[in-house]
């Protein structure tokens, strides 16, 4: 499977045709109207780019530069192939349906429209005319299937893939491409534009969790979460264990958040690998035994692991409690940025 970018801006009287057959009834289409034969077809088919040169010479063209795009389109491109197609600040992509190549011979009138909805007329010289009678350069087609439409450029393509979109010829290979544009797809249907960031985080996130799984103990752990909570703007304190003892559950820290009248209390654990549900006992009983009626309680549990097992995934959602992991805790310190920060 090869990656194509191609325009359809076609030739003379092109565009306003082109825009609808693809977006309305799923045709790619290109120019060079005056070797629109389904016999042209055949014969790239079969000979490949000789076939385009001997066409060309023998309508007394040359062998113009951008004959490529026409090969490309009619030869290169194969069933399967996903098609970039820029337009004005945007690109879709589509993929190609099958082998087949029309011309204007076997193409359907029917749905030759322009983006007004007044048809195309196929004269007996061949070619499509539009109302005023003018030809519309356009011969070639081929049937696609949309995969994501519309796509922003300005959010949604890294540097190589917006530079690439600029290019003047109508067609080319972009298959060295492929992770920007799969990256550009997911990023659209995740609705998360490319954000420097938060590409920043994601990439130094999993750096930070293995830092502080080497260099912090439990305590330390206990008080980067406290700061942490300070850094957004909280009271922070850490109850005593006399208060806090196991029959009356445990918090390690209760972040006091005074402008929205908002009490988090915090279970805190140094794991490695997976957190049971103990954690999840130990807060809710926490909450059950202590009076916070002057504020709106959160329960947290804040590991370094990497995941929480079936059990405490369950009980969390029982009972409200908020399950944050070490990747996720270490993108939160990141978002909130590490000043002040003396461990």
């Amino acid at each position: 499977m090869k990656y194509w970018l191609h325009r359809i801006t076609g030739g003379d009287n092109a565009l306003e045709f082109a825009h609808p057959l693809l977006f309305t009834h799923n045709y790619l289409s290109i120019g060079w109207s005056y070797l629109s034969k389904d016999a042209f077809v055949l014969d790239v088919k079969n000979r490949g780019e000789k076939a385009v040169d001997e066409a060309m010479q023998e309508a007394e063209c040359g062998l113009p530069r951008n004959r490529w795009n026409l090969w490309r389109f009619v030869k290169g491109m194969t069933q399967g192939d996903i098609v970039v197609v820029p337009t004005w600040g945007e690109f879709s992509l589509f993929e190609i349906v099958d082998d087949e190549v029309l011309s204007n011979e076997s193409m359907g009138v029917a749905i030759y429209k322009n983006w007004h909805g007044n048809m195309a007329s196929r004269y007996k010289d061949g070619y499509f005319h539009n109302e005023d009678g003018n030809i519309i350069d356009l011969g070639f087609y081929r049937k696609v299937k949309p995969i994501l439409l519309h796509i922003p450029r300005e959010g949604y393509t890294d540097q190589e893939l917006y530079s690439r979109m600029k290019i003047r010829q109508t067609n080319a290979d972009i298959s060295d491409l492929k992770e920007s544009i799969e990256y550009a797809q997911r990023a659209f249907n995740e609705k998360r534009p490319i954000n420097l960031k938060e590409q920043i985080v994601e990439d130094t996130a999993p750096k930070l969790l293995s830092l502080i799984e080497k260099l912090t103990n439990d305590i330390k752990f206990e008080n980067l979460v406290g700061w942490y909570l300070e850094s957004l703007g909280a009271r922070v304190e850490t109850p005593s264990k006399n208060e806090s003892c196991t029959e009356d559950g445990d918090a390690d820290k209760v972040a006091y958040f005074e402008n929205i009248k908002t009490a988090i209390m915090v279970q805190v654990k140094k794991h490695e690998g997976m957190t049971d549900d103990w954690a999840v006992q130990q807060i809710k009983a926490f909450k059950a035994n202590h009076n916070y009626s002057d504020y709106y309680t959160q329960m947290w549990v804040i590991s370094s692991c990497e995941e929480y097992s079936e059990k405490a995934l369950n009980e969390a959602e029982a009972v409200g409690v908020r399950l944050i992991n070490g990747i996720e805790f270490a993108r939160m310190i990141l978002d909130a940025g590490l000043e002040g920060l003396n461990l």
